[in-house]
């Protein structure tokens, strides 16, 4: 019997990273949206996933705890504040400021791996600062990985560079790998 990957979504919109979850034989068992369109999208698409329709930042870290621990935690939080095109305003924004929702997620169910994904401005924010700053503190949560830009035109219509950082906890893995 084959091992099946878990997977949970963070800011999960009309479901593309559940989609790329599925293409890589994933089993995606929970998501959270709060775009109530975006979140009628996902759950047209993807009726046999739980869907929590609500602001990430109202979900109590008791209601978190209880959730399935997926064996990979996947999660973009929305970038406008990242964007060259946006208003560069990182992790103090709004939007930035969620970053640390999934960081909270991470430290509250603690999954074997994440995979974080954003747009690659992100990369060149406050000369780099944020972006360091970012994977300090994954680190700092007992996760280890690498990262790499690559254009998000994979199964999508789409040109667009992404920067996608992906973490293990250390405690399952070697020592062979780099610490972020």
């Amino acid at each position: 019997m084959e091992a099946v990957v878990t997977s949970a979504h963070l800011f999960c919109g009309g479901g593309g990273d559940t989609q790329g979850a599925l293409v890589a034989e994933y089993k995606p068992i929970w998501a959270i949206e709060n775009n109530k369109y975006a979140a009628a999208v996902y759950r047209k698409r993807f009726p046999d996933v739980q869907l929590i329709e609500s602001d990430i930042r109202q979900l109590s870290d008791e209601f978190i705890r209880h959730l399935s621990v997926p064996d990979v935690l996947i999660g973009g939080s929305p970038c406008p504040d990242f964007s060259i095109a946006g208003n560069r305003s990182g992790l103090e924004g709004s939007r930035g400021q969620l970053f640390f929702e999934f960081l909270r997620f991470l430290r509250l169910l603690q999954p074997k791996t994440f995979l974080f994904e954003n747009v690659n401005g992100i990369l060149s924010h406050d000369n780099g600062k944020t972006f360091q700053k970012i994977i300090e503190a994954f680190g700092q949560l007992g996760y280890m990985g690498s990262w790499q830009l690559r254009n998000g035109n994979r199964h999508v219509p789409q040109n667009r560079p992404r920067i996608f950082v992906v973490g293990i906890h250390r405690e399952y893995t070697s020592n062979k790998v780099k610490p972020m």
